[in-house]
This record gives C-alpha cells, structure tokens and sequence, in this order.
C-alpha cells in the first residue's frame, strides 16, 4: 500500500485531501508544514509527498527543494491555491512532479497521485533491473549524410553512463565532448573525407565542401558503425567509419607551441585527455576509446 504525506498547515484541506487519498486505498501521513515533514521523512520516508505551498515555518518551494536535494527518489505533488501559482511554477522547475488546483482536488487528486506512481514504479523498477544488470552490449549505424545525427546518440551513451554510475557529472561533459569529437572526425574526416586545413580558410570551403558531399555518391552512402560494451567497470566504445582511413601518427602534436592555435589535431587531443585508453585500427578508420569506472563516486 503506497503511503502519501499530506502536508498543509490548513486542517480542513488537509483532511480533504486525505479522504480523497485514502479512498483509493492509499495510506496518509500528516504534517502542518515543511519542518515537521522533513522530520518524517527522515524518519520513515513516504511514497509521495502531496503540499500546500504557503505554509508557516518551512513552505512548499523549501520543501521541494530539500526532497529534490536530499530525497530525489521521492515525487511531489503541489496542491496549489488561487495566490500561490508563482510559488508552484518555481517549485515545478526545480524538482515537484505535478500539481492540483484545490478547487478540483475531488476531481483531479486521485488520477494524479495514481499517474505519477506509475512513473515513479517504473522508473525503480528499472533502477532494480540495472542493479542486477552485469553488462550490456548497444550498436548503432548512422546515416552520416544527416548533420547532427551524432548527437542523440552522444546523450544516450552519457545517459548510460550515468545509469551504470562509470562517471560522475564532471566526467559525464569530458566524456560527451571525447565522443562529440570522435563522431565528427568519422562523418567528417572519415565518410565525407574532408581535409582539416580547409578549416583555416575564411570562405566556409570546409561547411560548403562538406554539404555538397552529402548529396554525392560515394560519401552519402556511407556509414558511421558505433558499438558500446559496457560493464561495472568501464565502457568500452568503438567507432568505425567508411572511408579510407588514416595514418594518426602522421597527425601534428597539438600539445607542440607551434600547433596549439591549429584545429588540426585539436580533437584527437581532447580524445585523448578525457578517455582512459584511445587506440585506432590499422587502416586509421576505427577508434577505440575506453572510460573505467571514476573511483569514487561522488554522493549528493
């Protein structure tokens, strides 16, 4: 039986809202404010938390504020009333799951509550499958004639790092940027063969170059093959275009003075900084890169 925290420095509200919740089968808990929930929750959280927003002692934006920091795991509901929708437009942006105006609390509560424990279950209980998960193995083809199709993939693989808990959020970005230029350098370099000093010249040749050769045979047929391993203990990642490949060693050292204004090799430099292991194959059209686990990882 789920359990909702009812909290509402307003006694008649607060146990109109409780009537609601617990014909639906639901259990309730009290609180006449922010403090006295924080103090419950601490001590046996709840399934949910259902608020008023203007409250003495500690107010809904407060409360939500704190569950968001120290709770996540835990939705919130605002019940909002005619004098508080700027209060519950900030709580909504910072973490609350949904709100109700009180004039259609009978109407409108139930539903909610119902609707964002059914996001709220299935979102643990994919949690509880990824515990037990021991690895995984994810392939992707893109179709590099489509500029930024990169990118969504780019989010997904951060977002699986994120749930294996591989990075913590700062190596999250340094991950996203490594992939973000290892993918450009496939589609760019790679599929529609375009030479890094044309970046130099003032006219657009590389973006108008670039544009032309994805309406053209053979650079518009090719594709971009990524492949993602991933374990407890790091991700394993592997680009492959369909070019003709390169020889790295003949790249400038971009950590050399004299190249370090250059945009050649600018990315192979970022690669290489923010992945743990970069290799290429031999024929220079796949990249290997390798991130393990960030040890520790940070807690909230």
């Amino acid at each position: 039986m789920a359990t909702v925290l009812i909290v509402d420095d307003n006694t008649i509200d607060r146990r109109l809202a409780a009537g609601i919740v617990e014909r639906v089968g639901m259990a309730t808990r009290h609180a006449e404010h922010g403090k006295e929930a924080v103090q419950i929750i601490q001590t046996d959280p709840p399934d949910i938390v259902l608020t008023d927003m203007q409250m003495p002692e500690m107010d809904g934006l407060e409360l939500v504020r704190y569950i968001k920091r120290h709770h996540p795991s835990i939705p919130v509901i605002l019940m909002t009333a005619h004098g508080s929708e700027e209060i519950a437009v900030k709580a909504l942006r910072i973490g609350a799951s949904s709100y109700v105006p009180k004039q259609i609390l009978s109407r409108e509560l139930a539903d909610t509550i119902r609707d964002v424990l059914t996001v709220v279950t299935a979102k643990r209980d994919e949690q509880q499958a990824l515990a037990c998960l021991s690895e995984a193995h994810l392939n992707f083809v893109l179709d590099a004639k489509y500029s930024g199709i990169h990118e969504p993939v780019v989010g997904y693989l951060q977002e699986q790092l994120r749930n294996w808990q591989l990075c913590d959020d700062t190596d999250l970005i340094r991950v996203g940027t490594a992939l973000h230029e290892a993918l450009v350098n496939a589609i760019e370099h790679g599929n529609l063969e375009l030479r890094s000093d044309l970046r130099d010249r003032p006219d657009g040749a590389y973006h108008y170059l670039g544009e032309q050769r994805r309406e053209m045979s053979p650079y518009r047929d090719r594709r971009v093959y990524v492949t993602a391993h991933l374990t407890r203990e790091e991700a394993l990642i592997k680009i492959r275009d369909e070019g003709p490949g390169f020889d790295p060693r003949r790249l400038p050292d971009p950590t050399d003075p004299e190249n370090i204004g250059k945009i050649s090799g600018r990315g192979l430099l970022l690669i290489r900084t923010f992945m743990d292991y970069v290799t290429f194959n031999e024929t220079g059209n796949e990249i290997t890169l390798v991130k393990r686990r960030s040890s520790p990882m940070k807690e909230d």
